[in-house]
C-alpha cells in the first residue's frame, strides 16, 4: 500500500474533484426538497421552525470535535468516508418517517452524521495543496461542486414531477420492486427516486474518497476542541463581529420556516419549480463568488459584508408580497420567487466569502480554524433560536388571525429586523487598510464603460 504523500500538490488531484462533485450531487438530489417533504407530511409552522432549527444547529455543534478527533487519529479520509456514507445513506430512511416529529428527529441524527464529513473534508483538501494556489484551487473546486449540486437539483425536481416512473420501476423489478418501492400515498412516492439516488451516490462517493492520497499529518500538531467561551471572551475584532452577528442571524433565521409555505401553499409551486428556484440561487452564487471575492481583496471585507447583509431584507419582503407583485406585473408568482432567489445568491456570494475572509484576517494564524468553528457554532445556536421562536409564534398567530396573515406578518417582521440589524455591521472594524474603496471601484467601472462606449462610437 502506498504511503500518503508528504508534499503538497500544485493542483488538487482529479479524485478530489470527483468525490467533491459526487457528494454535492447527492446533497443536491434531496436537500432543496426536505422542507417541502415535511410540509407535504402535514407539518405545522412550529414543526417547520423546529425542523429548520435542527438543520441549523446539528451540522455545526460537533464539527470542532470531529476535526479534533481526526487529527488525533492522524487520518481525515476515514472520517470523510464514514460521514459521507452514513449521512447520505440515512436520507433513505426519511421515506419511512410517519410524522413530522419522526422526521425532525431523523433529520437531526442525519445532520450530525453528515457533519463528520464537513470539517474533515476541508482539512483533507487543505493539506493537499500548496498555499500559493490554495485560493485559486478552492475557487475551482467550489464551481465544480456547486455546478454538480445544480444539475442534481434540476434532475431530481424533474424526476419527482413524474411519479409514474416509480410505478414503472416497481413493476419492472417484480417482487423486489414491491419491497424497495412499497405503494404509499402519491405525494410520498414523488420522493422515492431523489432519496434512493442520494443513498446510491453517497455510497459511491464514500468508496472513492478512500482512494484519495492523503497527506500524512504531523504528530506534534494536534487540534483540540476550540475554547468557545474563551475566544468569545477576548476583547477585539472577533468578539465585536460575533456579537454583531447575533442580531442579524436571529432576524435572518426567522423567515426560513416560511419560504416553503409561500412556494408550496400560496403559489402551488411544483417540485420542479422549487428545484429551479434553488438552482437559480446556486447559479447566482457561482457567478458572483469569484468577482466579489476579488473585490473584497481590494476594498476590504466590511463593505462586501454590508452590501450582502443590507440587501437580504428584500428576500422575505418579496416572498411576503409575492402574490400582489405577480398580480401587479401580470407574471406568474413563481417568477417573483426566481427573482428573489437570484438576489439571495448575490447577497450570499457578497457576504459569506467576505465573512470567512474577515474571520481569517482578525484571528491569530494558529487559531484561524478554531475561530471559524466557534463562529459557525455560535451562529448555529442563534439560528436554532430564531427559527424555533418564529415557528412557535407563527403557529400561535395562525390560530388567532389565520394562516395567510400569520405567515405574511412573520416574513415582514424578518424583513424589517434584517434591515435594522444590517446597520449593526457598521460597528465592525477592519484590521488593516486597503488600497481602494467601493466608490473608487464603482467610478473606475463607470469610466471604463464610458471609455469602451466612446471607442465603439468612434469606430
Amino acid at each position: 500500500m502506498q504511503r500518503p504523500t508528504d508534499t503538497n500538490y500544485d493542483r488538487l488531484p482529479p479524485s478530489v474533484y470527483l468525490v467533491g462533485a459526487l457528494t454535492r450531487f447527492a446533497v443536491g438530489l434531496h436537500g432543496p426538497f426536505l422542507n417541502t417533504y415535511l410540509l407535504d407530511m402535514g407539518a405545522n409552522y412550529a414543526e417547520l421552525g423546529a425542523f429548520r432549527s435542527v438543520g441549523n444547529i446539528a451540522p455545526t455543534i460537533l464539527q470542532p470535535a470531529w476535526g479534533a478527533s481526526s487529527d488525533k487519529l492522524g487520518s481525515n479520509k476515514a472520517f470523510v468516508a464514514f460521514g459521507t456514507l452514513s449521512g447520505l445513506f440515512m436520507v433513505l430512511l426519511f421515506l419511512w418517517a410517519e410524522t413530522p416529529i419522526h422526521m425532525i428527529v431523523m433529520y437531526g441524527i442525519q445532520s450530525v452524521l453528515f457533519s463528520i464529513q464537513i470539517p474533515t473534508w476541508q482539512s483533507l483538501i487543505g493539506g493537499l495543496i500548496s498555499d500559493k494556489n490554495r485560493g485559486d484551487e478552492l475557487g475551482k473546486l467550489g464551481v465544480v461542486t456547486n455546478f454538480a449540486s445544480l444539475i442534481a437539483t434540476l434532475v431530481s425536481g424533474f424526476l419527482a414531477g413524474y411519479p409514474i416512473l416509480v410505478s414503472v420501476i416497481r413493476a419492472g423489478l417484480g417482487d423486489i420492486g414491491i419491497i424497495l418501492f412499497p405503494p404509499v400515498d402519491a405525494w410520498r412516492e414523488a420522493y422515492y427516486i431523489p432519496f434512493y439516488l442520494t443513498a446510491i451516490v453517497g455510497i459511491i462517493a464514500s468508496l472513492l474518497s478512500i482512494r484519495i492520497r492523503e497527506k500524512s499529518m504531523s504528530s506534534d500538531k494536534k487540534r483540540e476542541f476550540p475554547p468557545i467561551f474563551e475566544i468569545l471572551a477576548r476583547p477585539g475584532y472577533f468578539r465585536r463581529f460575533a456579537f454583531v452577528a447575533v442580531f442579524f442571524s436571529f432576524a435572518m433565521s426567522m423567515a426560513w420556516p416560511y419560504f416553503i409555505v409561500v412556494q408550496r401553499e400560496w403559489l402551488s409551486n411544483s417540485l420542479f419549480e422549487i428545484a429551479i428556484a434553488s438552482a437559480i440561487m446556486t447559479i447566482s452564487i457561482v457567478a458572483f463568488s469569484i468577482p466579489l471575492g476579488q473585490l473584497s481583496d481590494r476594498v476590504g471585507r466590511k463593505p462586501l459584508i454590508l452590501i450582502g447583509r443590507s440587501l437580504l431584507f428584500v428576500i422575505p419582503l418579496t416572498y411576503a408580497l409575492a402574490i400582489p407583485i405577480s398580480t401587479f406585473l401580470s407574471i406568474p408568482g413563481v417568477w417573483v420567487i426566481y427573482g428573489a432567489n437570484a438576489l439571495a445568491g448575490f447577497c450570499i456570494a457578497a457576504s459569506m466569502n467576505a465573512i470567512t475572509a474577515y474571520i481569517y484576517d482578525v484571528a491569530p494564524e494558529e487559531e484561524r480554524g478554531a475561530h471559524l468553528s466557534v463562529y459557525n457554532t455560535f451562529t448555529g445556536i442563534i439560528y436554532l433560536v430564531g427559527s424555533l421562536i418564529a415557528g412557535l409564534v407563527g403557529e400561535a398567530l395562525s390560530l388567532i388571525i389565520g394562516d395567510y396573515i400569520a405567515v405574511f406578518l412573520m416574513l415582514m417582521a424578518s424583513a424589517i429586523l434584517r434591515l435594522i440589524a444590517s446597520f449593526f455591521y457598521l460597528l465592525i472594524r477592519e484590521p488593516k487598510t486597503y488600497t481602494s474603496t467601493i466608490w473608487k471601484e464603482l467610478r473606475m467601472f463607470i469610466q471604463n464603460k464610458r471609455h469602451d462606449t466612446d471607442l465603439i462610437q468612434a469606430r
